[in-house]
């Protein structure tokens, strides 16, 4: 058995490709929050909560301009079939090196504004460290896509790890000596600059230099000009509550949430993860529509992924409480029953994300961008409504109801490509309603804690 499991995963061929390529998802992606909470378990006892809002802000802000000026560039490596065009490739490069200037400059001029908005003087230095960071992100080489493309992901789970170990260390050593809120985001700085650097150093493919050219130009702009909001829209949609708490949450609650949505959203961001990674590029490669054989295929590995981060998500729930007051010390506990009530929360989503991606596999990025907005415009009010009416608990009930509000629309999207998958959608669904109530029977304390946060 476990010889044949070797030649599976040794093969070059298409399914093997996938088996690596969801194995080393996990390993990447497991070993990155290991640390992450290694990290997290050793800064919570040299910096101050309020330190761990400040991040949650700059975080912020690094995902929206990344994801509000996104054009699909990688996404578009991955769908074209020049792809693996050197042409094609510099000319992605080029226009991803012309982002980074433009959001490296967002940064510096909106420094004083951001600091004013908070009321906090030290975001406006650290919004020029951020600046550096989203520039040199941009930097990053074209191989990564290829491999994405490709799904030969093994040395770029490593580059992860490894530049992800090193900020880490630096963060410790920084955070022990000065005890500010610069050795986050030194760390930060540092990890995205190695990786930059690296990417180029390390991978195979195709050396990165500036060119334009109009045909590979015209295509990715094509392509990529539904994406450019659908990231936007993406970005709400993931983002939209921290958001709205940053401004109306004092910096030591939002540290709290910041800490709760590590753990709670842990199974949906592997899921992400393994959808772009791994059932995009096989989306592409092998559409269900293609034939009855891909489309069990692809439900079959839907069930045992869905199964596998559903157990996750529902032991998360149950041991929230516990959890977080076994790995921190007693002023970090508020977060306990919010992990609880968020772990909960994120179940339906957990169940229908990467469904869409059948959408850019087709080409209709613009399809998929209107339901991303329709998710994003109804997530927003239901989120604003549930903040101003009902403080944190009208927050966390947002997410879930905007799924299943807009998952009709999105099951009549994906049934021309024969993605849709009611017998799994149905059975976790009914899953989330039974497991949900026995959490909150099990956890009644840490609910009503959660409904006193305004």
């Amino acid at each position: 058995m476990i010889g044949v499991i070797r030649r599976r995963l040794s093969d070059d061929g298409m399914g093997a490709r996938v088996m690596r390529g969801s194995v080393l998802t996990f390993l990447g992606f497991g070993g990155g929050q290991f640390l992450r909470l290694l990290s997290n378990l050793i800064l919570t006892r040299l910096l101050f909560p309020e330190a761990f809002g400040l991040m949650a802000i700059l975080s912020l802000f690094l995902a929206g301009m990344q994801m509000f000026s996104d054009i699909g560039l990688s996404a578009s490596i991955v769908q074209s079939k020049r792809g693996n065009d050197p042409v094609f490739l510099n000319t992605a490069w080029t226009l991803q090196v012309m982002r980074g200037v433009l959001l490296g400059l967002i940064c510096c001029v909106i420094a004083g504004p951001v600091a004013q908005f908070y009321e906090e003087p030290i975001l406006y230095e650290l919004m020029f460290g951020l600046a550096f960071t989203v520039f040199i992100m941009e930097m990053r080489s074209t191989k990564i896509g290829t491999a994405s493309r490709n799904i030969h992901l093994g040395r770029v789970t490593f580059l992860d790890l490894g530049c992800q170990v090193v900020a880490i260390a630096v963060m410790v050593v920084v955070a022990w000596i000065w005890e500010t809120v610069w050795a986050l985001v030194i760390g930060m700085m540092l990890q995205q600059a190695l990786h930059a650097v690296l990417s180029h150093l390390v991978l195979p493919g195709h050396p990165n230099r500036l060119q334009l050219e109009k045909a590979a130009f015209l295509e990715l702009f094509h392509f990529g000009k539904y994406l450019f909001v659908s990231s936007g829209l993406t970005f709400i949609i993931e983002n939209g509550d921290r958001m709205l708490l940053s401004k109306f949450f004092t910096l030591a609650n939002l540290g709290f949430y910041n800490i709760a949505y590590f753990f709670g959203s842990v199974p949906l961001m592997l899921m992400g993860n393994l959808a772009v990674r791994v059932v995009y590029p096989l989306y592409s490669a092998r559409p269900p529509a293609e034939s009855e054989a891909n489309r069990k295929a692809l439900s079959k590995a839907r069930f045992g992924l869905t199964g596998f981060l559903f157990a996750i998500q529902f032991g998360l729930a149950l041991l929230g409480v516990w959890l977080i007051e076994l790995l921190y010390t007693t002023e970090y506990w508020a977060a306990g029953p919010i992990l609880v009530v968020m772990s909960v929360s994120l179940m339906p989503s957990l169940i229908i994300r990467g469904h869409a991606f059948v959408l850019l596999s087709a080409g209709k990025s613009g399809v998929f961008t209107a339901y991303q907005a329709l998710r994003a415009v109804l997530q927003t009010a239901l989120l604003a409504l549930g903040v101003i009416h009902y403080g944190l608990i009208g927050a966390l009930a947002a997410q879930p109801l905007a799924a299943i509000i807009s998952y009709p629309v999105l099951y009549r999207m994906i049934r021309p490509y024969r993605a849709e998958d009611p017998l799994h959608d149905g059975f976790f669904m009914a899953l989330t309603i039974i497991c949900g109530a026995f959490v909150f029977w099990i956890n009644q304390d840490a609910l009503l804690r959660v409904l006193a946060i305004q």
